[in-house]
This record gives structure tokens, C-alpha cells and sequence, in this order.
């Protein structure tokens, strides 16, 4: 809801109040009664008062906390990005392409950085959802201008924020125009959320339901939010806190565990959220909570205008609805670079899967690996400069 909309509706609430409690009044006043009124009387058109009162009083309270929320996460966008510049406006019918960002800041880190990167694109014909997680270590990326970044993808958006001379369109949109040079796609908006807020999400909802495959285990992980350091899960469902939900999405250095294991991973706890929060009534309870939290963690350059629209589409998009995809081997190369352990991106092959995925409007998208009835674009091992 924009908050144009909202504020109407808060407005009329208050109109809808008055009149109730004119009726009410109208209704004690006019009983055709003689004598005075006793205290039985005036108790029970207090009681009647208060009745009619308390639901537009709590629509008040949603409606001023939603409000808040909204200025919090679109307007708070400008001020903590600096000088980011809006991407392009996707026009009616095509695909909205989104960078989801999760930034690792926490207390002892003293660089940002993304450790998770997520495109994700509606398709508001189709009403499906492509997802491709990019590998944080990724190096020698396009930048859409010709040049590349050749350290970790991972870094750029603290690098781009540091040295505003070189990327005057903000460190966001710098990392926005990587992702969509890489997957040659363009990128129209951002949500950004920092791992801290994250548990305070998940705990406003209850927590979060996944299915573990198989047992993961890290010995050394932090431990941050957890009372003891390591994590371990064992194969089947689990109903997961914040701490626990933070801690599933970000190990990566468990036994056979990797960057793209852990990718799939956050895919995971990103549709769990989803039907957490659009499931149960108690959430209505905990709404101020959730809200509270998501004004504290995201942050977000979509336009308000375009939110009862993607609201109304994602509505329809189902669990099956969503195709996911982690880029991994042979899409991206192994190497030991001047930074470490990093992969290295065949752009060709990336974008020949990209164009599957991310399918024209209403025709449905193809996930990587390709399943065998379909005619798979033909890649190369070898990575591209």
C-alpha cells in the first residue's frame, strides 16, 4: 500500500469513528425513556463506546506503525546510499529485476561486506520468479562500461562507497550495473538487508520451517546470536530462530560445505521467511514487531507507487512458481588470483543461462542444470577473461 493510499485510509477510519459514536450516541439519547439515567445505563454506553472504539483505534496504531516502516525502508534509501542513482524503469509487462544484497556487518568486521547476492525477477505475465545466487568470491566481473572489477564482487560495493570520485553513481548502483553486465540483464531496483536485523525478522515471525537435506556441521562457525560457538543440523525438518536461521544461511566452511552450498542455502531461508510471514493468524499479533524489524534491516530504492502492483503479482506466485539457481562449475572456474581463493566467471556461458532463466514475460523459465528434455545452451569449461 503507498503511502498516499494509507494515509486515506487512516483518514477515513477516523470519519467512520466519529459517525459510529454519533450513532451510538443518537441511539442512547433517543430511547423514548423517562426519568434519569442510571449508572447501570451510563456504564453500558461506556462499554458500547469503548466496544466501537478499540478496532479503529488499533487500525491507527498498524496504520501510523506501517507508515513508519515505509518512510524507514524507501525513504531512508537515499541517506544511507549516499549519491546512488535510480536504475532503469522497467515498462508495463516486463520483468522486474531486483540485486538482493545481504550485507555482513557485523560488530567486528570493519569493511561491508555483500557475502550474499541474489537476483531475483518477476515476471508479471507469467507470475513466476527467477532467482540466481552470484558467488561472493567472484572476480574479473564486467562492469557494464566496458571496464571490469577485478577484485571479489563481494568487495565492491564497500570498495565503490569508499571512492565516490571513481563511482559517482553510488557503491549500489556500481554493484547493481556488475550484476546485470554479468547476467546481461538490467537491473531496475535494490533491497538491501544487514544480517544483525535479519534475526529479529525471522524471530517477529515465529522463526522458519526448512527441510535439511543432509547433516551440517561447523565446528568453528562464530556463533553470533547462539549461546555456544559451532552449529550443527541434523538431515530432516527443523523449526529455526533467528540466531539459528542466520547462522544456516552464512556457513560456509562446514564438512563439504562451499560458497554455492551455503548460496542454495539462503534461497532456502528466503522462501521460508516468505511463508512465514504470509501464514498464521498470530502474525497479526507480532505485526509491530515484524515491522519494526524490517524498517531496522532493509532498505530499498523500488518506487511506492509500484508496491500494490508487485504485491498483488507475488501474491500469486507459488513455492513452484520460483525457479532457483546457484551459479557453480562450469559456469564459473576455480583459480588461486592475487585475491585469494576466487572463481573466475565464463560471461559467455553465465549469460547464455541467464537468458533461460530470466525468460520473456509469460513464457516459462528454464533452470540450470537444464532439465534433459530441454535443449541445454552449450557451455565451456574454460573461463572467460
Amino acid at each position: 500500500m503507498s503511502p498516499q493510499i494509507l494515509g486515506l485510509v487512516l483518514t477515513l477510519n477516523f470519519t467512520v469513528l466519529a459517525w459510529r459514536l454519533l450513532a451510538v450516541g443518537q441511539a442512547f439519547l433517543d430511547t423514548g425513556r423517562t426519568g434519569p439515567t442510571g449508572r447501570l445505563g451510563l456504564i453500558g454506553i461506556v462499554v458500547i463506546a469503548l466496544l466501537v472504539a478499540i478496532p479503529h483505534i488499533a487500525i491507527y496504531r498498524y496504520g501510523t506503525i506501517l507508515g513508519d516502516t515505509f518512510e524507514r525502508i524507501f525513504q531512508g534509501a537515499a541517506t544511507s546510499d549516499g549519491g546512488h542513482v535510480p536504475g532503469p524503469v522497467p515498462k508495463d509487462g516486463e520483468r522486474i529485476n531486483v540485486l538482493l544484497v545481504g550485507v555482513d556487518k557485523l560488530p567486528d568486521r570493519s569493511a561491508s561486506l555483500t557475502d550474499t547476492m541474489i537476483v531475483a525477477s518477476l515476471d508479471p505475465v507469467g507470475k513466476t520468479v527467477s532467482m540466481v545466487s552470484l558467488p561472493r568470491d567472484m572476480v574479473s566481473v564486467p562492469m557494464g562500461n566496458g571496464d571490469e572489477y577485478g577484485p571479489k564482487l563481494n568487495s565492491l560495493l564497500s570498495f565503490a562507497e569508499r571512492n565516490p570520485t571513481t563511482f559517482p553513481k553510488g557503491g549500489m548502483r556500481a554493484l547493481e550495473d556488475a550484476a546485470g553486465a554479468l547476467l546481461g540483464i538490467p537491473i531496475h531496483y535494490y533491497a538491501r538487508i544487514d544480517f544483525i536485523g535479519f534475526i529479529a525478522m525471522v524471530d517477529a515471525v515465529g522463526g522458519v520451517d526448512i527441510n535439511v537435506a543432509r547433516t551440517l556441521r561447523a565446528r568453528h562457525y562464530d556463533g553470533y546470536g547462539l549461546p555456544t560457538t559451532g552449529f550443527r543440523l541434523t538431515p530432516g525438518r527443523h523449526h529455526l530462530t533467528g540466531a539459528e536461521a542466520l547462522a544456516y544461511a552464512r556457513i560456509r566452511k562446514g564438512n563439504g560445505e562451499t560458497d554455492f552450498t551455503r548460496a542454495a542455502r539462503q534461497q532456502d531461508v528466503i522462501v521460508a521467511l516468505r511463508s512465514s510471514v504470509s501464514s498464521g493468524g498470530s502474525l497479526f499479533w507480532r505485526l509491530p514487531t515484524l515491522l519494526d524489524a524490517v524498517a531496522n534491516t532493509i532498505s530499498t530504492d523500488v518506487p511506492t507507487s509500484r508496491l500494490p502492483q508487485l504485491a498483488a503479482i507475488v501474491d500469486e506466485v507459488g513455492a513452484k512458481d520460483v525457479v532457483r539457481v546457484v551459479l557453480g562449475h562450469p559456469l564459473v572456474a576455480a583459480a588461486n588470483t592475487r585475491y585469494g581463493s576466487s572463481q573466475v566467471p565464463n560471461v559467455k556461458a553465465i549469460q547464455a543461462v541467464a537468458a533461460r532463466l530470466f525468460s520473456a514475460p509469460g513464457t516459462k523459465p528454464v533452470p540450470w542444470p537444464t532439465p534433459k528434455a530441454t535443449k541445454a545452451p552449450k557451455l565451456s569449461a574454460t573461463p572467460a577473461g
